[in-house]
């Protein structure tokens, strides 16, 4: 049973379990404005991948209200808590899929964060968390592949996945040229470069930018912001 509080946040109330994750994600998305974008479309085509629970989903339906958005959680407590935001919101044409974006559908392996007062934001491939500092235990998951994702002209991908954002950029170079603006969460990540994505971005066209996490509890990423030119 998750031990549900709930805040709100603009026009949204949002139900949470974690207060500490909760508040620094909402300064983050909402204070600092972290994944805002100037869309050309004003009915934007929107995938949230690692929506946690919903945060940026909702900052992402502020921002486009009559945008169209998949939004992918693995973990089942935050996706429950991303289902009753979304719906206690009474928000449209989301649609919310319990799953992992990976290289290839199917069944994964992901790191679950155990123990008290945990952030289940992170969820992911690396054991520990990408701050090797958690208690993680391995979950399966069920997956849904990059390209099965870009099968249609995206507006927008955020990708926020604990790690995997390697793979799943390798392996989505065939369709990346249909996705306009991407926004990636880069982890650190033994034996993977954050070089890589971004020669893979270059080389399909996209002008992109890079800001350096400075804060104390996310010293060490990175976040990329692309547009296909």
């Amino acid at each position: 049973m998750i031990d549900m509080q709930s805040s709100k946040v603009g026009k949204y109330d949002v139900w949470y379990e974690n207060s500490d994750e909760f508040y620094e994600l909402k300064k983050e998305i909402y204070g600092e404005n972290c994944y805002y974008t100037e869309l050309d479309s004003e009915n934007p085509v929107i995938i949230d991948a690692g929506a946690h629970i919903g945060l940026t989903t909702l900052y992402f339906k502020q921002l486009y209200p009559t945008a169209r958005i998949v939004a992918l959680e693995p973990q089942k407590d935050n996706f429950v808590l991303l289902e009753k935001n979304v719906r206690e919101n009474q928000l449209d044409d989301i649609e919310l899929l319990n799953k992992a974006v990976a290289p290839k559908s199917g069944w994964i392996t992901l790191n679950e964060p155990i123990g008290d007062d945990v952030w289940r934001s992170g969820t992911g491939v690396i054991p520990g968390g990408w701050r090797g500092i958690q208690k993680t235990r391995e979950v399966k998951v069920e997956a849904m592949g990059i390209l099965d994702l870009l099968e249609e002209q995206v507006d927008l991908l955020k990708l926020d996945v604990e790690g995997m954002e390697y793979e799943i950029i390798r392996n989505a170079k065939e369709k990346l040229r249909n996705v306009q603006h991407l926004i990636i969460e880069v982890h650190p990540r033994k034996d993977h470069r954050q070089s890589e994505i971004e020669k893979i971005l270059s080389e399909l066209g996209f002008h992109f930018e890079v800001d350096i996490d400075k804060d104390r509890l996310g010293k060490g990423l990175a976040q990329i912001s692309a547009v296909l030119q």
